[in-house]
């Protein structure tokens, strides 16, 4: 029988570039990639900010969210799991960074 493989991130859909630099130096592990969708002439280019949850990031996560003015409508907690049986178990962690970061929660499932 195989596991269900679950990997859990907190993801900003909306960053500029020098948003999505700055997360990239300053939070371990984060990284970014452009998206394609553009929110208007002015500013064409989006980046989708990744940063993988762990408790020891929380700090840092919240820091960067505050300074860098995110709205709560421009992130989530996106949750991707592969699993033969249909059941995912969610990592508490997700409940724990609710607590900090009051934000949507986004699922990807796979079989």
């Amino acid at each position: 029988m195989t596991e269900p493989q679950t990997s859990v991130h907190f993801r900003l859909t909306k960053l500029d570039a020098m948003q999505a630099y700055t997360l990239k130096r300053e939070i371990e592990g984060a990284y970014f990639i452009r998206s394609d969708v553009c929110v208007d002439e002015q500013s064409p280019e989006v980046f989708i900010g990744m940063v993988p949850l762990k408790e020891s990031l929380f700090d840092e996560l919240n820091d960067y969210v505050i300074r860098q003015q995110i709205k709560y409508d421009d992130c989530d907690i996106f949750v991707e799991a592969k699993s033969p049986s249909g059941d995912v178990a969610v990592p508490r962690v997700v409940n724990k960074l609710l607590k900090y970061i009051d934000c949507r929660l986004t699922f990807a499932l796979a079989n």
